[in-house]
Parts: C-alpha cells; sequence; structure tokens
C-alpha cells in the first residue's frame, strides 16, 4: 500500500516536534511511506521547528510546505488531497498538527484496508466502548453536541455512523477522486460534506476506535456556528436524496465528467426517471387502445414499450436521445434534427397514438419543435399524448414563498429541464402550436417513490386526489393532456382540390 500521511497544520509550533516524532518507525524512512505536512501560512515558526527536527532525525520521506495563502482547514485538505491522487498514493491518511489525534494509533487507523481494499474510508472514532472522550479531557458541551449532532447526521444521511465530527481518517484515494471534493467548503464543516460526498457515492466506511486527548491546543472552531454548517450541509444532502434541493456537491457526476456523452448520461438517466413511470401507472390507459400502434418519443429505457406491449398488445417503436436495448429507437443529435427525423417517422408510420410524457420540458424551443410535429401531413391524425410536471404544484409555490426555486436531479425542478409548465401554460403552448386538447388528466405525487410503505402511500394519494379535485393547478404534480393536432391548411387545400377533380370529372360542376 502507498501511503501517505498528511499532516496539516496552522500556528501548531509548540506541537508539530511531538507529532513528528508519535509517527510509528514502521513509517519513517519507509520507500512506500511519505509524510507531508502542509502548514496553513502559520504566523508561528511550524515550518521551521519541522524542518530541524526532521533533518536531525534523519527523515528522508518528509515533506514541509506552507501553504502562501492561508486556505482554511478545508482549503488546506484540499491540497493535500489533490496532491495525495495526482501522485497515485492509495491512501491517505489525516493528522492534526495540534497532536490532538495521536499519530501512535495510525497502524490501528490503516489496518481494516489491508484486510479490505474495497474500504472508501476509515474513521478514528472516539466514543467507542474502549475509550471515553471525557477521561480523555473532552468538554462535556462538546461530548454532548456531538452526541446530539451525531445522532441528527444519521437520521438525515441514512447513515449509522459513531461519530462524525472526528478529524482522524484515512481516505482510499480512488473514493476521494470520485467525489468531487473541490467543491465543498474551506470552512471546519468540509468533514461533513465529504462524509455526505462518500455515502452519496455508496461507498464504504469502517470506523476504528483511537484515545482522546485535549491538552493546551487552541480551539479554533466557533461551536455555535460549526453546529448550524454541519445541520445545514446535512439537511440540504436530505432534500436531494427527496429531490427538493439541488446542490451540485452531491452530484458529483456532473463535476467529473469528461465529455459530453458522459456529462449527458449523467443529467439525463433514463434509469432514474419515477415521474415517467408514475404517469404510466396513474392515467387513464384507454387513451391508448388495444393493439394500437404507437411512438413513444423520449422512451427512456422501454418502460411503455414493456408495459403496453404486454398488457394490451400494442406496437411501440422508441425514440430517445440516449439508445435503448428494449426498443427500436434512434439517436437524434441537436433538436432541429429530431423533428425532422420524428416527422419522417409519423409521416410514414401510420400511428394511432404519439406519447411525449414528460418530454416537452428537455427542449429549448418547445414551440418551434411542436409546430413542426402538428404539421406533418396524415390521412388519420394520430392521438398526441403529452405530460408535464406542474411547477405550480404546493409544495414549489411554498418554496418559492420562502425565497427557494432550488433545482434537483430528479422531479419538478430537474436539473435538465430547460422549460417548465403550469397546467394553463402547457395547455396554450399545445393550442398554440396547432393541437386540440381533448381530454386532461391529473396526477398525484409519487408517494412511493420517497419510501413510504404501500399503506401509507396510497392514503397520501387518495388525499392528493381529492385535494386535486378541489384544485387541480395547485395539488396536481403533474398534468396529462391528451390532443390532436389540428388540420393544417395543406392538407385541407389538398383535399379541397382532390373533390373538386372529382367533381369535374364526373359532370357535376
Amino acid at each position: 500500500m502507498k501511503l501517505l500521511i498528511f499532516i496539516l497544520s496552522y500556528n501548531a509550533e509548540p506541537h508539530i516536534q511531538g507529532v513528528l516524532e508519535d509517527i510509528p518507525p514502521q513509517y519513517k524512512n519507509d520507500a512506500r511511506t511519505e509524510i507531508l505536512l502542509i502548514d496553513d501560512a502559520s504566523e508561528d515558526r511550524t515550518v521551521e521547528v519541522a524542518r530541524a527536527y526532521a533533518a536531525r532525525a534523519g527523515l528522508t520521506n518528509v515533506r514541509v510546505w506552507k501553504n502562501a495563502i492561508n486556505q482554511g482547514y478545508g482549503g488546506n485538505q484540499k491540497v493535500g488531497y489533490t496532491y495525495a491522487i495526482r501522485e497515485r498514493f492509495d491512501v491517505v491518511v489525516m493528522v492534526h498538527g495540534d497532536n490532538q489525534y495521536t499519530p501512535k494509533a495510525l497502524p490501528d487507523l490503516l489496518a481494516p484496508f489491508a484486510t479490505d481494499p474495497s474500504l472508501a474510508c476509515v474513521l478514528g472514532v472516539r466514543f467507542g466502548e474502549r475509550y471515553s472522550p471525557l477521561r480523555g479531557g473532552m468538554p462535556l458541551y462538546k461530548y454532548v453536541g456531538n452526541r446530539i449532532l451525531t445522532a441528527l447526521q444519521n437520521r438525515l444521511s441514512g447513515a449509522r455512523l459513531s461519530e462524525w465530527h472526528t478529524g482522524y481518517r484515512a481516505y482510499s484515494t480512488k473514493a476521494l477522486a470520485n467525489t468531487g471534493f473541490a467543491l465543498n467548503t474551506n470552512d471546519f464543516h468540509f468533514d461533513t460534506e465529504i462524509l455526505l460526498q462518500l455515502i452519496r457515492n455508496g461507498a464504504k466506511l469502517g470506523e476504528v476506535n483511537i484515545p482522546t486527548h485535549y491538552g493546551d491546543e487552541i480551539c479554533r472552531v466557533n461551536g455555535l456556528r460549526y453546529a448550524k454548517d454541519v445541520m445545514k450541509a446535512s439537511f440540504r444532502f436530505m432534500l436531494q436524496t427527496y429531490h427538493l434541493f439541488y446542490d451540485v456537491r452531491f452530484h458529483p457526476e456532473v463535476v467529473l465528467a469528461q465529455s459530453s456523452k458522459q456529462l449527458l448520461e449523467a443529467m439525463y438517466d433514463p434509469d432514474t426517471r419515477p415521474a415517467r413511470k408514475h404517469v404510466l401507472a396513474c392515467y387513464d390507459t384507454e387513451m391508448i387502445p388495444p393493439g394500437a400502434n404507437v411512438l413513444d418519443i423520449g422512451c427512456a429505457h422501454g418502460e411503455t414499450a414493456a408495459r403496453f406491449s404486454h398488457e394490451r398488445r400494442c406496437r411501440i417503436t422508441g425514440v430517445d436521445t440516449l439508445p435503448s436495448d428494449k426498443v427500436s429507437g434512434t439517436t437524434p443529435g441537436n433538436e432541429e434534427l429530431q423533428a425532422a427525423t420524428l416527422a419522417t417517422l409519423i409521416e410514414n408510420g401510420n400511428y394511432d397514438v404519439i406519447l411525449m410524457l414528460d418530454t416537452v420540458e428537455h427542449l429549448t424551443i418547445p414551440e418551434r419543435f411542436l409546430l413542426r410535429l402538428s404539421s406533418v401531413p396524415t390521412r388519420r391524425a394520430p392521438s398526441f399524448i403529452f405530460s408535464a410536471a406542474n411547477v405550480a404544484f404546493f409544495v414549489v409555490r411554498i418554496m418559492l414563498l420562502l425565497g427557494h426555486f432550488n433545482y434537483g436531479r430528479k422531479g419538478i425542478l430537474d436539473v435538465t429541464h430547460k422549460r417548465l409548465f403550469s397546467l394553463k401554460t402547457l395547455r396554450n403552448l399545445l393550442e398554440q402550436t396547432g393541437f386540440i386538447v381533448q381530454r386532461e388528466v391529473f396526477i398525484p405525487f409519487p408517494f412511493r417513490s420517497l419510501g413510504f410503505s404501500a399503506r401509507i402511500a396510497t392514503v397520501l394519494e387518495k388525499t392528493n386526489l381529492l385535494l386535486i379535485r378541489l384544485r387541480p393547478q395547485l395539488f396536481a404534480y403533474q398534468v396529462v393532456l391528451e390532443t390532436r393536432p389540428l388540420t393544417m391548411p395543406s392538407v385541407t387545400l389538398e383535399d379541397t382540390a382532390r373533390s373538386e377533380a372529382i367533381a369535374a370529372a364526373g359532370g357535376l360542376r
């Protein structure tokens, strides 16, 4: 294991020699280990003391650096972890320069990586059965605060950690490289944010009991502000889990994408479209008659094809920006090309029903796109079925009243949505682009997608449906509109000319 022992320090002159002395002998002058001390623009002689001790002790694997500008607790970690990733270390362990977390426990902290290489992080926790933080001098108010914050953060994040606030940690650099930690705060709650990122990635976390030592070190953390910051980060993480908030720190695929294709796959993932599946489960299936020939625009991974091919013996043709192996599909590039491709399909396909479920929101200029589709000359005008999220849903209204309009990875304010609609604006869009609205269906909130039990979800959905009857504009989560295209002037002119020709040939003029 190629190991980086990363010591972050700030004004740690009285303690830094003791930290270096306490590093176990097996890590000193070891060819697979490097000890990196990064001083965060201290005003004392931390750097000089560290370099002098390394020279006296003959340590050849010690580097001592000093930031020209103070980066903050989190910012200094970013520098160290970036170095660890760049130099291809396997594991980086963080050690504090004030010696609050003794380097003597390094073998215990690193041991789990030897037995389980899949670990992303090992935390040195102070609340195990063997050690008591109070016996180690932890002030009572810190003990109580740590216990309360840890319990709340476990609740909000779905984790089961013994402690969130330890500064003694060992990370797999492979796991770090997939977190997007550069987006995190430079302040003290960096430690919370990086744990939330690892949890978001499904990373495996380990814990090791360590002793606690409180001496004459200076605490630079404002306790109340720190508590507010960690709870704010944890609450945002929870809201993003429920798709009520968006924070790019907890969506690292966007940050780490190396190509436009990877970015598209990160932002638009057909496997994470519960709203579309919810529409399929709720709306009136009589809109799609048995045996119908159906074109599904924005087919995702073929949920519609699978359901209606099986239940109603329909023939489904699917089109999506991402290919699917479940339906026949195309992968057009931009919207102009897409509209032309679809127009050809519609003209030649003799379709009974054309679906655009949760698709219009993703178009840059839906007016032009829909005008092109409504003007396709067909002898048997197909039924067009549109669905869209209702931006006037009462939850979004309340958020806006509180000054928030937060996008999320899923839901009404999906980050991939380019246009947002209420019932009225969707109806107006369709009527203005050549469609006649024939039926409206209102869809309740998908409570099952939030993890509610079937019984509770059923009760909540029935309540939502009752409220929808009272005011659909406010309580419908999604709307489904069944439409038909208006007869286009060119088609009418052609029909009139044909009738005139038939009449003239029969001498009826």
